[in-house]
């Protein structure tokens, strides 16, 4: 038999050797999660360091690519279109009526969710839209000589 002589000190397991590893690796995980949120936030706020990737590519979905534009200038929810709008990387984009109209030209931007599009040409159009995920957009437009209307698009 495998009988301990008299005398022999039994093994005894220190719980302590398991307990204290883990409570310090869950201790660091807390520390790290509490370090990056904290950081996250102070740096997207204001003038944080990561605020000015605002707008950045990598953050802000892209309306660079084709869009079929609907357009109502008077809001009756009677939308005229599609037209196809080219976005492109430049900033530049040209429209063209899909059943052979002509092309018009301009500038976009994209802000904070916010697109702008601007008309080159009569009728020197400005359109604002708010940016629904990456491939909506809805508005409403304006003239100089004071017209509106309402106006929305789908990216292909």
């Amino acid at each position: 038999m495998n009988a301990e002589p008299a005398g022999t000190p039994t093994k005894k397991t220190a719980p302590w050797k398991i307990i204290i590893p883990i409570a310090i690796v869950l201790i660091l995980c807390c520390l790290c999660a509490v370090t990056a949120g904290v950081l996250y936030y102070l740096g997207t706020q204001g003038s944080g360091p990561f605020a000015s990737l605002e707008g950045s590519p990598l953050l802000t979905p892209s309306v660079v690519g084709e869009w079929d534009l609907y357009y109502d200038w008077y809001c009756s929810g009677d939308y005229d279109g599609p037209i196809t709008a080219i976005f492109l990387q430049d900033g530049s984009y040209q429209t063209y009526e899909i059943e052979g109209g002509d092309r018009s030209y301009g500038a976009w931007t994209l802000s904070a969710g916010t697109l702008d599009i601007y008309y080159d040409g009569y009728p020197n159009a400005h359109y604002t839209g708010t940016l629904s995920g990456s491939t909506h957009v809805e508005g409403t437009m304006t003239t100089d000589s004071d017209l509106s209307g309402c106006w929305y698009a789908d990216k292909r």
